[in-house]
């Protein structure tokens, strides 16, 4: 009876030890997975590949001074000790990077800028590369744009030092050089807004009592249009396709520039309210050469005298200037 009694819990003491050790065994793979996992997540900011900045860019080979010119047309800033350009002919490779004596960074108005910055909007990268490469005429180069950080090329393209067709309406897009500016927001504009008709436009707010403009610039690279230097020109036309908001009698004054005076033109006339007009300018007798052809500049004024200040703008959708020679 004894033996009875005494036999049962034994047994049963045997049954719990064994589910006592499944039940460790599985916290202890438990345990041992959530380690892994914790280290895992832990260290994931350290994973993460750098950023890549997304950037509109223009390349360009500028004939006339023998270089290559970048420029920053939109999107993220970058650091420029992490730019490397890369170029790429059939019988050598060079690099380039930002501190080199051979590069140089300029803002918008042409001032010279230090490599250790960021290249921003409306920035332009110029690098003479005769040290390492020759570009000659005719031949093409590859063109990268290594954002080193991340070690991505941004951008890959095909440049050629060629003479291109004169285009019949020379827009502020039509080269890379070319600007476009608001003076009351000091903001730079997209020079894509007015390379056509009626495909977007640049839109600028008339505060009351002040004087706006927004002012195009061309970078027009004679050399690369083929024009002879000692060129005088027989036909230079100014188009300019803009609205108003209202009926108000505030003025809009076309001027230009042509490296020695500014020059104002009859405002235009307006008829109605967001109606575009189509503005032409026979300013011939003022760019008369290639010296004044390449430093014009046109400048679109509007003044904000009228009763009320609200809803007032002016729009500009395009701006060209045809050259006969």
């Amino acid at each position: 009876m004894e033996d009875k009694k005494y036999g049962v819990p034994l047994q049963d003491c045997q049954a719990v030890s064994e589910v006592m050790g499944t039940v460790l065994m599985i916290s202890i793979v438990v345990l041992a997975f959530s380690s892994v996992a914790l280290t895992i997540f832990s260290e994931g900011d350290s994973m993460d590949p750098p950023h890549t900045p997304h950037t509109n860019l223009r390349e360009n080979i500028n004939t006339s001074e023998d270089t290559v010119e970048i420029f920053h047309n939109g999107g993220e800033e970058i650091d420029l000790k992490d730019i490397m350009i890369i170029l790429n002919t059939e019988e050598k490779r060079a690099e380039f990077n930002m501190s080199e004596s051979a590069v140089k960074i300029f803002d918008p108005k042409g001032n010279q800028l230090p490599s250790d910055g960021v290249f921003t909007l409306g920035n332009r990268i110029v690098i003479d590369p005769t040290s390492k490469i020759n570009i000659t005429s005719g031949n093409a180069v590859d063109l990268y744009f290594v954002h080193t950080a991340s070690d991505q090329v941004i951008q890959k393209t095909k440049l050629w030092k060629d003479v291109r067709d004169l285009p019949y309406w020379i827009t502020p897009h039509t080269f890379p050089a070319g600007t476009a500016y608001d003076n009351y927001t000091e903001t730079w504009l997209d020079t894509e807004l007015v390379d056509k008709d009626d495909d977007g436009s640049t839109s600028s707010f008339i505060p009351k009592y002040e004087d706006v403009s927004e002012n195009f610039t061309f970078g027009i690279d004679i050399g690369e249009l083929g024009i002879p230097e000692d060129t005088l020109f027989t036909n230079v036309t100014l188009r300019i396709i803009s609205t108003r908001h209202d009926n108000s009698a505030k003025r809009t004054i076309p001027e230009i520039y042509n490296g020695s005076q500014w020059i104002s033109f009859d405002p235009i006339s307006f008829k109605g309210s967001d109606n575009y007009v189509v503005t032409q300018l026979n300013i011939t007798r003022y760019v008369k050469n290639t010296t004044e052809l390449r430093n014009l500049e046109v400048r679109i004024s509007a003044d904000g005298h009228a009763a009320d200040q609200s809803e007032k703008y002016f729009r500009i959708d395009f701006v060209g200037v045809h050259v006969e020679y």
